[in-house]
């Protein structure tokens, strides 16, 4: 493989590139961190969808001027000597450039394919300009973390790079992730406040200090090696090649992500959806087998020893529609198309028939009429719902129409919005009990275009 590239980034000596070691030492299930990771309470699995844009800048692409608040003051920057806090810069920068996730994250390569800057609530303001609240620059040839406590080599919370640990579409393609895994955890798994991350992390979120979990930034899980990836349920070829990622060089934790979600892997702008619907399929079973690497260390990277990926490939797994037996919530309708994503959590009382509704964003329905399925406080159907909104308020309407009522004592049909989540933060106000025909409505905040 070409390491030092964009596909293979970072030196063969990174962390995101250094196997798991053969003297790796494995938490038991009940350990606190492991027990967290595979099956904490209240914490849904996820898979970050177009979460991190990548684009190559070109001699041809126009020279932009670009604004930050801040920046990260590690030896990469080459844009001259300009101020840590308020300055600018020029770079060229492609026209199509698109900032993703409610963070405003890109990465833009320069013109040498060699160095490149990440963004913290990027945003276009004006022709060839644009401003983030924090810009990092950075290398391929480097290792992607930073190396001093505090410092940071790029905008994770644990000061790692974004492109670190990203699936990119390529990986996905030929089915072969030949690098460790970015994974980010719940606010409630993360911590403690007292050691809020270990190496390779040399900082934490700035609100650390809420963080009512054990496991800190920066740490290591991985499948273990005695781990049949072929019998714990792996259904599709995109979900075994996640497992192999895995188990062969494990996912750090770079960043959290909520109170009440626990993501699997970042993939880069432009993954096949067919793809992304497919590692859904199997994220409940590999989280089920991850277990922390107790012993990653500087001095013994990844638990140190022989850090050979085995030669010979797991067989993959026919593609297969069938759900993944884990007990993970998993979008069972998707709607609509688009960068951003809403979901929603929909249960029922059923009588004589399921409830039927209608999903509307900004006064636009979303998809044909849908049928719910899960009784109300036993569980909930997950409601993708996709769409290109932009910055500020939008507008939700969960339209029930068929309610029905039994007659005294005989029940009624009623239609339940359990909670909502927008790329993966709570939406307030969106715990809805429909209990005649007719909209009931809450609203989500897109923070940038």
């Amino acid at each position: 493989m070409a390491y030092e590239t964009v596909a293979q980034p970072f030196a063969p000596s990174s962390i995101w590139n250094t196997p798991i070691g053969s003297n790796a030492q494995f938490q038991a299930a009940s350990g606190a961190q492991t027990a967290s990771i595979q099956h904490q309470a209240g914490v849904n699995t996820w898979i970050g969808q177009d979460a991190i844009p990548i684009f190559q800048a070109k001699s041809t692409d126009p020279m932009a001027t670009w604004t930050y608040e801040s920046r990260a003051t590690n030896s990469d920057w080459t844009f001259g000597n300009t101020s840590s806090m308020n300055g600018s810069f020029q770079m060229r920068t492609p026209a199509d450039v698109q900032f993703k996730t409610g963070d405003g994250w890109a990465i833009i390569v320069s013109e040498d394919g060699q160095h490149y800057i990440e963004t913290w609530l990027g945003g276009k303001t004006g022709t060839n300009s644009y401003h983030a609240s924090y810009v990092a620059e950075n290398t391929v040839t480097g290792d992607g973390i930073a190396n001093v406590p505090g410092a940071h080599e790029g905008i994770r919370a644990a000061g790692m790079s974004l492109m670190g640990g990203l699936v990119q579409k390529s990986d996905l393609d030929s089915l072969e992730i030949d690098h460790a895994v970015a994974m980010a955890i719940s606010t409630t798994q993360a911590g403690s406040a007292k050691s809020p991350y270990v190496w390779p992390a040399t900082t934490a979120d700035g609100f650390s200090g809420s963080y009512s979990g054990s496991i800190p930034m920066g740490s290591l899980f991985a499948i273990p090696k005695d781990v049949d990836l072929t019998k714990i349920g792996i259904a599709t070829p995109e979900g075994m090649a996640l497992a192999k990622a895995y188990q062969n060089y494990g996912g750090y934790v770079t960043d959290t992500s909520g109170p009440n979600t626990l993501q699997l892997a970042y993939l880069e702008q432009g993954v096949k959806q067919s793809q992304v619907d497919n590692l859904f399929k199997d994220m409940g079973a590999i989280r089920a087998h991850l277990e922390l690497v107790t012993n990653n260390t500087a001095a013994t990277p990844a638990g140190g020893g022989d850090h050979a990926v085995p030669s010979t490939p797991v067989t993959t797994p026919p593609v297969t529609t069938t759900p993944s037996t884990g007990g993970t919530a998993q979008p069972s309708v998707s709607l609509g198309s688009g960068s951003d994503q809403l979901l929603l959590k929909i249960s029922q009382d059923a009588l004589w028939g399921d409830a039927k509704y209608t999903i509307s964003v900004d006064g636009k329905q979303i998809g044909g009429v849908q049928t719910a399925h899960a009784a109300h406080g036993s569980g909930s159907d997950l409601i993708s719902v996709r769409g290109d909104w932009g910055q500020g308020d939008h507008d939700v309407a969960v339209n029930f129409l068929n309610d029905v009522w039994g007659g005294a004592g005989r029940g009624d049909r009623n239609l339940y919005v359990d909670s909502a989540t927008y790329h993966g933060q709570d939406v307030s106000g969106a715990h809805l009990s429909l209990q005649s025909n007719g909209a009931q409505h809450f609203t989500f905040h897109d923070y940038l275009v």
